[in-house]
This record gives structure tokens, C-alpha cells and sequence, in this order.
């Protein structure tokens, strides 16, 4: 499928899906193990983590 000529909204959703098959899979595998380690404080800073990313992202 040609994603150029596709409708914002479509791309939009198909990244959207992708970006949280990516969160899902990776609170599933490496999040108990992190937070067996790691303590509570492994969630906090994964959120802060997506967001500073999201942030440059957006910035750049």
C-alpha cells in the first residue's frame, strides 16, 4: 500500500496502532523484569522517558 496519496487521518491511525503494538510489547516482556529490579519508580520514569521523546519529536 502507497501511504503518500493516503488520507492524513488513515496514516495517523496506522502509526498510532503501530506506536502502542510497540508500548504493548514492551510492557509485557521488560516491564516485570524492570520493575522486579527496579522498584515502583520503573513506570514513572518509562513515562518520562515517552515523553521526552515525544517532546523532541515534536520540537524537531
Amino acid at each position: 500500500m502507497n501511504f503518500q496519496r493516503a488520507h492524513p487521518g488513515t496514516v495517523a491511525f496506522v502509526l498510532a496502532f503501530a506506536a502502542g503494538a510497540i508500548l504493548t510489547m514492551l510492557a509485557n516482556t521488560m516491564m516485570p523484569e524492570a520493575y522486579e529490579r527496579g522498584g515502583k519508580l520503573v513506570g514513572v520514569v518509562a513515562t518520562l522517558g515517552f515523553s521526552v521523546a515525544f517532546a523532541i519529536h515534536s520540537i524537531g
